[in-house]
Order: C-alpha cells, then sequence, then structure tokens
C-alpha cells in the first residue's frame, strides 16, 4: 500500500523528550502502573536517538497485572481510512503479553474501535529491536486516538520510534479466503446480533469491500472484523468482542484470571467474601472455583454465627458467570435468579441455582457436589459493586436483585450487562456477541450500568472502606 506519513501528529514518538515533572519519564505520555513495575526512559537501550522507553516487573507480579502507557491526540477524518500505527520493540523474559495498541473514540469520548498486535509476535524474547504495526480502521466518527502499549505479567519491554500513517485504500480485490472469513463474521453479526436493526448493512458493505482491498490473509483481515466490531460500537454494543485462537485454546484449559476468591469474619459476626473474574470454560477450573468458595463459607458458617453477608464484586471484571453463581449460591438461595431475554422472539430463558448446580434453561453450567446450605437463609446480604464490576460479574450482581434482605451498594457497574453468545470462527477464534439482554428475577431488563441501591462515595483513607462500612451499618440495623 502507498501510504502518507503523518508521524508529526504524535508527539515525542521517540522518547527523547523528558516530562518537566519527573526527569525520569517521557514527555507527552501518560504512564499508569500498579505496585510491581517500574518504568522509565533508558538511556543504554534504543533504537535509535538518545532513548527508549522501558517497563519492567521488578518483582514477582500477578500475572493479571499490568503497566500501561498512552498518548491521545485529536483527528479531523472526512472519509474512510486506515491508519496504521508502528513502533520498535525489544522484549526479555516475557512470561505475560507486551503488545501495542491503540483506541479510536468518538465525540462523546466512547470507545468505538480497538485494535491490538497478536501477543504471539511480541512476546518472542529474542533481545532484538522488531518492528510492529497495527492498523486500524477510521471514517468522519472518530474524533480523538488513543496509542500506547502495555506489559501484563512479568518481564520486560522497551519501546522506541513510534510512527503513523495513512494508508491509501487498494482497488485490488481480497482474496478468496478472505472475502469466506469476512462473510462468515458478517453473516453472525446479521443474524444473531441485537443491534443489527441498527445497522446500515448496505454502507457497512461498501466499506467493507473498500478496506478489504489488497487483503491476502485471514490474518491480515483482523482490519476487517474490527471495523464491524467498531459499528457495533457506534450502535451501543461496547460487550462483543473477538478472541484469537491462542487464546481461546488457554481460556478452555485453564483459568486465566489468576485471581483467588477470599473470606473473612469482620466485626459484628459479619461473613465478607471477595470475588474476583473467572476466565475459562473448563469443567475442572470451574468445579474447583466453585468449591472453593462454597468451602468459605460453609467454614465461615459452621464456625460462627453470622449475622449477615458482604459479597464484594467491586474487582469482578467478568469471564465465565456461572462457576460465580453456583460458588456463592448458599448465599444467593435457590430459585430464578435471572432471565436471557431474545429480543427477535421475545423468548426469556432462566437462569437458576438449587443444590449446588446451575443451570441455563435445561442446559446445567456449573456444578458443586455437596453443597453447602447455610444455617441463616433470611441474613442480610450487601453486595459491592463499583465500575470495575462488568458482564459476568454484573449478572452474578443481578443474582442478588429482587432477593429478600439484599441490597447492592457502592458505584454504578461498567454496563456490560448484554449476554455474549459465544460463534466458533474457521480460524479458530472466538466472536462473542451480544445476542439477549439480561434481566433479574422480576424481568427486569438491564440495558446498561446497574445502579446500586445505595450510591457511596468511595473512599478507603487511613484504611477506612466507606462502602464496606455503609454495608456493615445496614447489616446491622434493626
Amino acid at each position: 500500500m502507498a501510504c502518507t506519513n503523518a508521524a508529526a501528529q504524535i508527539k515525542n514518538p521517540g522518547f527523547e523528550l523528558k516530562s518537566d515533572s519527573l526527569n525520569s519519564l517521557p514527555a507527552n505520555w501518560i504512564i499508569k502502573h500498579p505496585d510491581g513495575f517500574a518504568t522509565s526512559i533508558d538511556e543504554n537501550i534504543k533504537f535509535a536517538g538518545a532513548s527508549s522507553f522501558s517497563i519492567k516487573s521488578i518483582q514477582n507480579v500477578n500475572p493479571a497485572e499490568y503497566s500501561i502507557f498512552s498518548q491521545t491526540f485529536d483527528i479531523n477524518i472526512d472519509q474512510l481510512k486506515i491508519i496504521t500505527f508502528s513502533a520498535y520493540v525489544k522484549t526479555e523474559n516475557i512470561k505475560g503479553t507486551a503488545t501495542l495498541y491503540c483506541q479510536v473514540k468518538d465525540e462523546d469520548n466512547r470507545v468505538i474501535g480497538t485494535q491490538n498486535i497478536d501477543s504471539k509476535s511480541v512476546t518472542s524474547t529474542n533481545n532484538e529491536w522488531n518492528k510492529y504495526s497495527i492498523s486500524i480502521a477510521v471514517n468522519s466518527n472518530a474524533k480523538k486516538i488513543l496509542v500506547g502499549g502495555y506489559l501484563i505479567g512479568e518481564g520486560a519491554v522497551w519501546y522506541d520510534e513510534f510512527s503513523m500513517e495513512n494508508l491509501q485504500l487498494q482497488t485490488t480485490p481480497a482474496s478468496n479466503d478472505v472475502k469466506r472469513y469476512i462473510k462468515e463474521f458478517a453473516g453472525i453479526v446479521k443474524k444473531y446480533s441485537i443491534y443489527t436493526k441498527k445497522l446500515n448493512w448496505a454502507g457497512i458493505d461498501t466499506d467493507i469491500d473498500k478496506l478489504s482491498g489488497g487483503i491476502k490473509t485471514v490474518d491480515d483481515a483482523q482490519l476487517l472484523t474490527a471495523y464491524l466490531i467498531s459499528q457495533l460500537r457506534l450502535a451501543g454494543d461496547n460487550h462483543s468482542f473477538v478472541q484469537s485462537k491462542a487464546s481461546a485454546v488457554n481460556y478452555a484449559k485453564q483459568n486465566v484470571d489468576t485471581r483467588q476468591p477470599y473470606a473473612k469474619l469482620l466485626p459484628g459476626n459479619i461473613g465478607y467474601i471477595w470475588m474476583p473474574g473467572f476466565a475459562s470454560t473448563s469443567d475442572t477450573a470451574s468445579v474447583a472455583f466453585a468449591g472453593k468458595i462454597q468451602k468459605m463459607i460453609s467454614h465461615l458458617d459452621t464456625e460462627n454465627y453470622i449475622s449477615g453477608w458482604i459479597v464484594d464484586l467491586r474487582h469482578d471484571n467478568g469471564g465465565n458467570m456461572h462457576p460465580m453463581i453456583a460458588g456463592l449460591g448458599p448465599i444467593i438461595g435457590h430459585g430464578i435468579l435471572g432471565y436471557f431475554i431474545s429480543p427477535e422472539t421475545n423468548k426469556s430463558t432462566p437462569w437458576m441455582y438449587k443444590d449446588g448446580k446451575v443451570t441455563n434453561g435445561a442446559a446445567t453450567t456449573a456444578n458443586v457436589s455437596d453443597a453447602y446450605t447455610i444455617k441463616n437463609s433470611g441474613a442480610k446480604v450487601a453486595v459491592l459493586t463499583g465500575p470495575e464490576t462488568a458482564s459476568s460479574g454484573e449478572m452474578t450482581a443481578i443474582c442478588f436483585i429482587g432477593k429478600t434482605n439484599a441490597k447492592l451498594f457502592g458505584q454504578p457497574t461498567a454496563g456490560y450487562t448484554t449476554a455474549n453468545r459465544g460463534f466458533k470462527l474457521s480460524t479458530g477464534a472466538y466472536l462473542y456477541l451480544a445476542s439477549s439482554y439480561a434481566a433479574d428475577r422480576n424481568k427486569k431488563e438491564y440495558l446498561g450500568k446497574i445502579e446500586p441501591d445505595v450510591i457511596i462515595k468511595e473512599t478507603k483513607e487511613n484504611g477506612d472502606d466507606a462502602t464496606i462500612r455503609a454495608a456493615k451499618e445496614w447489616i446491622e440495623s434493626k
């Protein structure tokens, strides 16, 4: 493809300029990292110029933790274009993922497009600088672009010489493999997306035809599928996504969210359960996860007289809801907990819990042998939510809505309350597509953020967690 250089829009692309406030960090880039990572300008290891930017894990970090940097700038697009971002990257002892990524935002600052590089390409540890590129399609809806990189888990990565190019659309037809693949992908979206009627399919088909020019391999067709996802975002779908073949294989083998649930007894004999996400379709991992939660509940309940429960979902960012529900089943209780509602047929499919078993319609989706039953089934339950409560974490929260003596405390959730259905693609990747709505046990539908019953401004000063404190006060009240 011919191209015109537009690198001037990225400020400090080679990390030569230092921040006015902190000399060890580059100017014009926003850097975020949790404990366990070090980020800095590196004047010893660089591809070109005087320095590069490095991210290093400095201790054994949770494989799910990450350090990220980015830069955002305005754009003015008057027609369909392809923008490519490139950078030189070097890695060392990577045990997680190092990558490039970009996001496209509209005038309301909504993310309407996202793209990152295949992690397999970047995490090869060869101690050499390699150039990596990502391409994304944009049109007049795009008003801002964010570009950057991140490191998940252990290792070290260096970035240098970012650049940006506008690529000219080609008129050469795509290969037959690419045509078949995008037809397969678009066909699933047309048939099963709850947003399909909001999409301008004639315009989308025209754009896909333009964007696919010259694409020879299915791997390069990621540009096209990302464009389709961006059109779903514009229609209101913030939940659908594509999972790569490598990620899908790993997801089926083990829980890729390595955080573990934990429990403790709070003053006043209140049982506290902290719930992370659960990211796997493995039956073995599901049974172990749900069983662990039930054992924690059983231990607290048999060793103490529990006056009430706090279920903390503030960091439950989703995955597979069914093991979460099975684990919390003794506190949630028996019966219908929620519904998936198809907008096409208006058919509602209930999900339920009973005696350790979670069902979705006629299908058993999770099971715990020797299920526990709590002694005080009428005890109050405070469910804590926040902006990181997402997807299946929100479905788990919905299970408590309408339950006698249950209330939600905290902040509104992330708003991924549509139900994603997985479709295996011919490449081995999966399209997880928003194909139905979620509703609570009273059939109230949730199409966005869940508002808690009691809004609490988060504060954790001097060890005081305002949300937990409010939940405790409610449990202890008469």
